[in-house]
């Protein structure tokens, strides 16, 4: 939003708003009958960097339902609220976990550019595992054609730019559509906050940040790794990061392991507190089934952190073995000889921190992925003359 600002183009932010949140803007199907229609809330939303959050005026936001939110589909589609935004914007963005949120702005038929994460699919396969059977039945009768037939027609869509946040990601959606992305930028850390402090780190002092109640996280697979280093006599602690109840989420884990007092997962942080997390772990590990980039990933090696992950997707691009951290099968027992390898050997260990950072440094510089940000949007918006603004 900053970088939007910067160019001159006042941003307006617009999402659906689930059910769960705030039940009364969306009309189930127990309420058709009531002749409800789908509702919004706005709300002001800040965006920029710690240092200017509240020197920035704010940016206005769209909280919007959706009719039958039971059929997840429906959150794609554009009602009057999404319409009247939609034709009131001069540009169109999408940035986006998957490509599905683009789909509103094709009924308009209007240019845009989307950011993209993850495919559909990939999304949600863990997601769908914990649904309860009708749920299931549902979403496999309804909702799952529905949702790829939608992603297959955004990919497709002539009036759309495509770029992904990792190399993984766009060969997986050029696999979907036959047609290859307009190119990746990854997200790049932020370098006034997420640097190397080499007398922060703590030797054996693991981590990994991200919302690991999501069950692509595969969270259990670290601490069962954890756990092996532990009874190996390895003096490792775990801190963790991304959930606000994360103490209760993991109790019965830990206590199954007998990790209590051996993992810490803190509280929300603010960007500035995780760079100083970040900056005493000893190493970043991923044990993730799917990731789409991991964006904590690379703020840790831009902190000199190296990263040992599972081959998960888009970790792949920047876990380059030897040189930045280490890659490893979904194997608890691997993933503890892989940390140990490193953890045990200081030398490697400073290897891997100088690699880290220099990837960064070559593959996600800010000044970089702004020049590129602004080259997609002026391919797309031609008469803006704004790839080469200041």
């Amino acid at each position: 939003m900053a970088e939007l600002r910067q160019l001159g183009i006042e941003p307006l932010v617009a999402w659906y708003e689930p059910w769960s949140c705030h039940p009364q803007l969306s009309v189930p199907l127990h309420r058709l009958g009531w002749w409800r229609r789908p509702d919004q809330l706005r709300r002001p939303l800040y965006a920029g960097s710690e240092a200017l959050a509240n020197e920035a005026p704010p940016i206005e936001g769209h909280g919007i339902g959706a009719w039958l939110p039971e059929l997840e589909f429906t959150h794609y589609l554009p009602d009057r609220y999404w319409r009247r935004l939609i034709a009131s914007a001069d540009l169109h963005l999408a940035v986006t976990g998957t490509p599905l949120c683009a789909h509103r702005f094709l009924p308009s038929q209007v240019p845009f550019l989307a950011w993209i994460g993850t495919p559909w699919l990939g999304d949600r396969t863990d997601r769908v595992r914990r649904f309860p059977w009708p749920r299931r039945l549902l979403d496999r009768a309804v909702n799952g054609p529905v949702l790829q037939a939608m992603e297959r027609r955004v990919l497709r869509a002539p009036q759309g730019r495509l770029l992904t946040i990792s190399r993984h990601t766009a060969g997986e959606l050029e696999a979907l559509s036959g047609r290859a992305p307009a190119g990746v930028l990854h997200l790049p850390p932020d370098p006034a906050l997420f640097v190397h402090e080499p007398g922060a780190r703590v030797p054996w002092r693991l981590g990994f940040a991200g919302r690991y109640s999501d069950p692509r996280k595969h969270i259990t697979l670290l601490l069962d790794a954890v756990a092996c280093l532990r009874h190996q006599g390895q003096p490792v602690r775990l801190e963790l990061a991304g959930e606000p109840h994360g103490d209760d989420l993991l109790a019965p884990a830990l206590a199954a392991r007998g990790l209590q007092g051996v993992v810490l997962c803190h509280p929300y942080l603010t960007l500035r507190q995780l760079a100083a997390v970040l900056q005493r772990w000893d190493l970043f590990v991923i044990p993730s089934h799917q990731e789409g980039l991991c964006i904590a990933g690379l703020e840790a090696m831009a902190c000199g952190v190296p990263v040992v992950s599972t081959r998960c997707g888009g970790p792949e691009d920047f876990v380059l073995p030897g040189t930045t951290g280490a890659l490893v099968v979904s194997d608890a027992a691997a993933m503890a000889a892989a940390i140990s390898a490193i953890c045990t050997d200081p030398e490697r260990r400073r290897r891997l921190s100088v690699g880290a950072r220099a990837w960064v440094a070559r593959h996600a510089d800010v000044s970089a992925a702004r020049l590129n940000f602004r080259a997609h949007l002026a391919a797309v918006y031609p008469h803006l003359r704004i790839a080469h603004a200041d």
